[in-house]
């Protein structure tokens, strides 16, 4: 089931996402979105697990990545063919929306990019390169997510699973099965 659902479902989440999705690209907005909840939801059925049980633990457990990662390739994707492009108007659209999002406007599309580059690692060089219309290294941007996706397993590697009530720290501990580092082109999990 879970194959079938990457097969499938996944790839019919991605349909226009790197245009709709941005606006949940920050890390705090991983879970939000209503497709993310489905996700879960769907996951937590085929586990037989209860509803509160932990997202990451889930995901973990079903080798998936959080649906934030595949979006935010596939926008960086999107960038990137849009500087390469050879349309004026693709181009000048493109750079109007930068214009837009100096401005200070929150809504466009650069303006939700710039702020999900704030807490990745080389945040600051894909904002750099947003704004003067270069390529993004998307295989940089591949280490920096996970980087950040799994925050939630460096926070409980050292904690004790006996003292902490945490469900993340007593499965990492206790049940997941080893991580990929995060430089692995394979998926983070086995």
């Amino acid at each position: 089931m879970l194959w079938l659902f990457k097969t499938y479902a996944l790839s019919a989440g991605m349909y226009a996402s790197q245009i709709w999705s941005t606006q949940f690209l920050k890390h705090d907005n991983g879970f939000s979105n209503p497709l993310q909840v489905a996700h879960m939801a769907f996951f937590k059925r085929i586990l037989g697990v209860k509803p509160t049980s932990a997202n990451w633990c889930v995901l973990r457990e079903c080798a998936q990545e959080l649906l934030q990662f595949y979006w935010f390739r596939s926008a960086v994707k999107f960038w990137n063919r849009i500087v390469d492009s050879n349309s004026n108007t693709l181009r000048d659209v493109m750079k109007a929306d930068i214009s837009l999002g100096n401005s200070g406007a929150s809504n466009c599309w650069t303006s939700q990019m710039k702020d999900a580059f704030g807490d990745l690692q080389n945040g600051t060089v894909y904002r750099s390169d947003l704004l003067q219309c270069r390529k993004l290294n998307i295989s940089n941007l591949r280490i920096d997510l996970r980087f950040r996706h799994q925050a939630v397993w460096r926070e409980a590697h050292g904690q004790d699973p006996c003292s902490c009530l945490k469900k993340s720290v007593a499965y990492h501990n206790w049940f997941a099965l080893p991580e990929r580092p995060v430089s692995d082109a394979r998926a983070p999990f086995v």
